[in-house]
Formats: structure tokens, C-alpha cells, sequence
């Protein structure tokens, strides 16, 4: 899933002047892509959720929602190019999967109060999109090594968050909740979040190996919405020819967000991590 963010990267307006030269694909003027397979799992718990209703239908949810972890396969994906000390580089990856999820007792489900002695059993849809966007520049560059100081942007993409119901609740005799009854919580929504991080990278010259990892988040308040937000990726890198190395790494993501989106007030913990591999070009 290409992001509406990651538009092909704009001409970098940097001096000549500013390069560091050397062999290493962050020398110099440099450029690299990567393709990765990655096999997302995402775990998820939503707290006080209160989504306010401007159907006219009565379609309201507010309460809790427990989502059990679920594995997809995704593309990860991401491009970098600079003159060194300086680079630019975006990536991105798209989660688009369901999770068995619970209701709790006491919410309210489509406007109707669900007893406090009954949980709900649903199917969570979420389609969510992460793409990077980040500035750097190295305090140390040398032909074996790097380290960089990161500044930039991540955008989470809400196409579709959506609960439904797989079980009907009857009180009294008489159905309150159907099964297939659908309740959004947040579609076509975007959050931006700033970001701080650092990078580094270590080769191996004799075993034409490169280790690579980033860091980076921020907690901060966007619109009245704390949002904490930690971005971990690690990886090694072995380049059988030039300019082409094979990639294996792990990537994770944790956030926290509270606050409104829109409509919907939320609280909501979400893990994504998992292994990636694939492979890497690098001029």
C-alpha cells in the first residue's frame, strides 16, 4: 500500500561542498531503496473509546475493546539519498488485517446499552498505514561507521477501524445486538506524529556484512491528544555483488494515543513488530 505521504523524494538542495567522501553506501552522494517482505503482527487494546455519533442513526460505541494479536503479511519499503553528512529518507509499510476482538460488558454498541453482565464477541477490521518521513545528519561519518542524528515525521493512516458484531444478544427475549452489526470507530483518518531518533551503521569490510539500526519517537501532545510513540528497527545487511545486499531485520512499533481524533475519543495501546526480510539497492 504506496502512502499518500511518500511522493517520490523532492531534489535534495544540498552543497556538493558538505560531502564526505568514501567507499560506504553513505559516503559521498549516495542513494539506496529497499524492498522487504514483512509479517506484521498487531496487538491492540482500546480503553474509554466514546465515538459521537453525527449519522442521526443513533450509531454511538463507547467502552472497551480487547483485540487479539494478529499476524499479516506486508510490504515494508523505504528509500534514502543525501550527500553525506546530510540524507533524507522515507519508508513505509501497510497493516491491513482481523482480530478476533471483546466488547465489555456495559459499553454501548450501535446507541444500545449492553448489560453490564455481558460481554460482546465481535471481528475488529483494521486497515492502518505507517509511512516515515525523516531528515538527517551525521556526527560521525567514516568509511566503517556512522552515527546520525534524526528529525522528521511518521503519519498513521486510519482507513478503516471498524467493529463488528458475531453473536447476537437477546434481553428478554429480544435481540439488541444482531450478528453483522457493524459500529465505526475511525475511518479515513490521519495522525501525525513529529519524530526525534538516531542512526547508525557498522560494516563488516571482510565479511561484506553491514549492521544497521534506528531509534526514534517522541511524546507529545497533537490537538489536545497525548501521543507517545516509539519507532525500533534493527537489521543486518550482506552484500553478495556491489550495489545489491540482502536484508534481515526486525522492525517494531509501539504507540499510545489518548485523546480526540475527530469524532472519536480514544485511548488506545497498539504493538505492531515483527521480522522483515528482503533485499537492498545502493548507489
Amino acid at each position: 500500500m504506496v502512502s499518500k505521504h511518500l511522493r517520490p523524494l523532492a531534489v535534495l538542495l544540498l552543497l556538493p561542498a558538505c560531502s564526505i567522501p568514501g567507499d560506504a553506501a553513505w559516503s559521498d552522494l549516495h542513494a539506496s531503496g529497499f524492498v522487504t517482505a514483512y509479517p506484521a503482527g498487531m496487538d491492540a487494546t482500546a480503553r474509554d473509546v466514546s465515538v459521537e455519533d453525527t449519522s442521526g442513526a443513533g450509531l454511538t460505541f463507547d467502552g472497551d475493546l480487547t483485540m487479539e494479536k494478529n499476524r499479516e503479511a506486508a510490504l515494508y519499503y523505504g528509500a534514502r539519498a543525501g550527500i553525506a553528512p546530510f540524507e533524507v529518507s522515507v519508508s513505509a509499510f501497510g497493516y491491513d488485517g482481523s482480530h478476533s476482538s471483546i466488547v465489555s460488558g456495559g459499553a454501548t454498541f450501535r446507541g444500545v446499552d449492553l448489560p453490564i453482565t455481558e460481554t460482546l464477541n465481535t471481528r475488529t477490521d483494521l486497515d492502518l498505514g505507517v509511512s516515515k518521513l525523516m531528515l538527517g545528519v551525521d556526527i560521525i561519518n567514516t568509511p566503517v561507521g556512522r552515527v546520525g542524528l534524526l528529525a522528521g515525521v511518521d503519519f498513521l493512516d486510519f482507513d478503516r477501524f471498524v467493529v463488528t458484531s458475531t453473536e447476537q444478544v437477546d434481553v428478554l427475549g429480544v435481540p439488541i445486538v444482531n450478528d453483522g452489526d457493524t459500529q465505526n470507530i475511525l475511518v479515513n483518518e490521519s495522525v501525525p506524529v513529529p519524530m526525534i531518533g538516531v542512526r547508525g551503521d557498522l560494516l563488516l569490510p571482510f565479511l561484506d556484512i553491514r549492521l544497521g539500526g534506528e531509534l526514534s519517537g517522541l511524546t507529545t501532545n497533537i490537538d489536545q491528544t497525548d501521543v507517545t510513540y516509539l519507532d525500533m528497527d534493527i537489521n543486518i545487511n550482506y552484500a553478495p555483488w556491489q550495489n545489491l545486499e540482502l536484508v534481515v531485520g526486525y522492525h517494531r512499533i509501539d504507540i499510545d494515543v489518548s485523546g480526540s481524533i475527530d469524532d472519536t475519543t480514544i485511548d488506545v495501546d497498539m504493538l505492531i513488530d515483527g521480522p522483515y526480510f528482503g533485499a537492498s539497492l545502493y548507489w
